[in-house]
C-alpha cells in the first residue's frame, strides 16, 4: 500500500509540473499561481455555500432575459443565494405531463409558472408551497380581488399573479384593405373573410389547434360568448346542454369543412409570427404580443379588433396570465418564496417593466396599474385598453378531468368525422357522469 501512494503522489507531482510548464517556459516555485492550485480557495468553491434556486421557464427573447436580469438583481442583494434560470419548450411546458413527472421523479425546479388551470392540480398534489402567510394586509389591497382569487384554494394562495392578459382577433390590415373587408366584428363576418382571404399560401384564421392548456384558454371565450359554459355556477352540474353550446361547435365544425382554419401552425400559436410573416389573414392571440409588434413587426400591416361574437351575443374574452409559485416539495422552498415575494409584491418598479417594456399586459396590482397608466392608450394597446378591457371573465379553475372533456371535445371538432352535435353531446353526458361519480 505504502509504494502505491508513494506512485501516486508521484504522479501527481508530474501532473502538477506539467500544468506549470504549459504556462511558460519559467515558473516560480512560490508565488500566486502555486497559491491557487494548492489552496481551497478559489472563487468558484465559495458559491458551494449559496443556495441554488432552479427557475424553469418558457419565455423567449425579452422575456427570457427579464427573468435572467432579475435573478441576478436578487442575487446582487442577496449574496447566499444563486438563482439558474432554466429553459423549458413551451410545448413541453404546456403539457399535462411535463411538470407533474419532474416533480414525481424529484428534479422538478423550484420556482415555476401556473396558471388557474393548472393550479388545483398543483394544490391537490401538494406541490405549491403556500404563500398565505407572507401576504401582508397592505399587499392584499394592492391586488385586484379577482387576481387573488385566481391564485386561491380554500382560503390560501399559493402563488403571485405577474400579469393579466386578454385575447383579441389580429388580423392583416393590408390584405382586408385589397379585398374591401372591414374587420369582422361577428362569427359571420370572421368567416366570410376568411373565405375570401384563404389561398394556398395564406390560412383564412389561426386559432389554437394543439393540444395543452392554451386550447382550452383560446376556445373558452366562443363558448362563452353563446351564453354557454362548462359548469353551472354551483360547479354541480352540466352547462354544455342546449342549443347555446350546439351553436358554438356546429359553427367552428363548419370552418374546418370549408378549410378555413390553420390546422398546422408553423409554430406555436402564441407567437403573432405567425400573421406578421404572412401565414394567416387573422390570429386570435393576446396582449402578450402588442411588444413584439410594436418593435420586432413595427413595419408590418397588423391590426386588432375585440373578439367576433355570434348574432345576438355579447362581447367576452378570456382573462389570464401566468403566476409564479414555489415548489413546495423543495429543500429550499423557503428561499424561492421569499424570492417571490420579493419580486411582485414589493418595489412597483418591477411588475412595471414587466408589463410595459418587456411586454403589453395589464398588471394585477393597482400600484402598478396607476404608474403605467399612460402606456395603455398608446396604438394597438388603445384597441385593447378601450374596447376589450372590461369585457374579460377569468380563467376558470376547473377539475382536470373537466379541462380533459373540453380538450378533447376540441379535438374530435377539429380532426374527426364526428358531427358537431355527437360532440356536444358526448362532451355534456362525460361531464355529467363526472359530476355524478364526485356527487355520489
Amino acid at each position: 500500500m505504502m509504494a502505491g501512494s508513494q506512485t501516486v503522489k508521484l504522479f501527481l507531482c508530474a501532473v502538477l509540473l506539467l500544468l506549470l510548464s504549459s504556462c511558460g517556459s519559467h515558473v516560480d516555485s512560490e508565488g500566486p499561481i502555486i497559491d491557487k492550485l494548492l489552496k481551497d480557495s478559489s472563487p468558484a468553491d465559495s458559491s458551494k455555500n449559496k443556495i441554488e434556486l432552479r427557475l424553469w421557464s418558457f419565455h423567449q427573447s425579452r422575456e427570457y432575459d427579464f427573468w435572467q436580469w432579475l435573478a441576478k438583481e436578487y442575487e446582487a442583494e442577496h449574496e447566499n443565494i444563486s438563482i439558474k434560470v432554466e429553459f423549458v419548450t413551451s410545448d413541453d411546458y404546456f403539457s399535462r405531463t411535463r411538470l407533474l413527472s419532474s416533480f414525481a421523479s424529484g428534479q422538478g425546479p423550484d420556482l415555476f409558472f401556473v396558471s388557474p388551470a393548472t393550479l388545483e392540480r398543483f394544490v391537490k398534489a401538494d406541490i405549491l408551497y403556500p404563500l398565505t402567510d407572507s401576504f401582508t394586509p397592505e399587499m392584499k389591497i394592492d391586488f385586484y380581488p379577482s387576481a387573488l382569487e385566481s391564485v386561491s384554494v380554500g382560503g390560501d394562495i399559493y402563488a403571485v399573479p405577474i400579469e393579466t392578459e386578454l385575447l383579441g382577433l389580429f388580423y392583416n390590415k393590408e390584405l382586408f384593405r385589397k379585398r374591401g373587408i372591414k374587420p369582422p366584428s361577428t362569427w359571420q363576418e370572421m368567416k366570410e373573410a376568411a373565405k375570401q382571404l384563404t389561398t394556398s399560401r395564406v390560412s383564412g384564421l389561426t386559432l389554437e389547434t394543439f393540444e395543452g392548456v392554451y386550447l382550452n384558454f383560446s376556445w373558452l371565450p366562443f363558448l362563452w360568448q353563446t351564453g354557454s359554459d362548462l359548469l353551472t355556477e354551483d360547479g354541480k352540474g352540466s352547462a354544455l346542454s342546449g342549443e347555446a353550446s350546439k351553436e358554438m361547435y356546429a359553427f367552428f365544425k363548419d370552418m374546418v369543412n370549408q378549410g378555413l382554419l390553420n390546422m398546422r401552425p408553423s409554430r406555436p400559436v402564441t407567437d403573432i409570427g405567425i400573421i406578421a410573416n404572412g401565414e394567416t389573414a387573422m390570429q386570435v392571440s393576446g396582449t402578450w404580443n402588442i411588444r413584439t409588434l410594436e418593435t420586432e413587426f413595427a413595419d408590418q400591416p397588423i391590426g386588432v379588433v375585440p373578439l367576433p361574437v355570434p348574432e345576438g351575443g355579447s362581447p367576452v374574452t378570456i382573462a389570464g396570465g401566468w403566476k409564479l409559485a414555489a415548489n413546495k416539495q423543495s429543500e429550499h422552498a423557503e428561499e424561492a418564496a421569499k424570492f417571490i415575494m420579493w419580486a411582485l409584491t414589493g418595489d412597483p418598479a418591477i411588475p412595471l417593466k414587466w408589463v410595459n417594456e418587456v411586454k403589453f399586459a395589464y398588471s394585477p396590482r393597482k400600484s402598478v396599474m396607476q404608474a403605467g397608466l399612460n402606456n395603455y392608450r398608446q396604438g394597438l394597446r388603445a384597441v385593447f385598453t378601450d374596447q376589450i378591457f372590461g369585457t374579460e371573465q377569468e380563467e376558470p379553475q376547473l377539475p382536470e378531468e373537466i379541462n380533459r372533456i373540453f380538450s378533447d371535445s376540441l379535438q374530435q371538432l377539429l380532426f374527426s368525422d364526428k358531427s358537431a352535435p355527437q360532440i356536444q353531446e358526448q362532451a355534456d353526458a362525460r361531464i355529467k357522469k363526472y359530476l355524478e361519480e364526485v356527487i355520489n
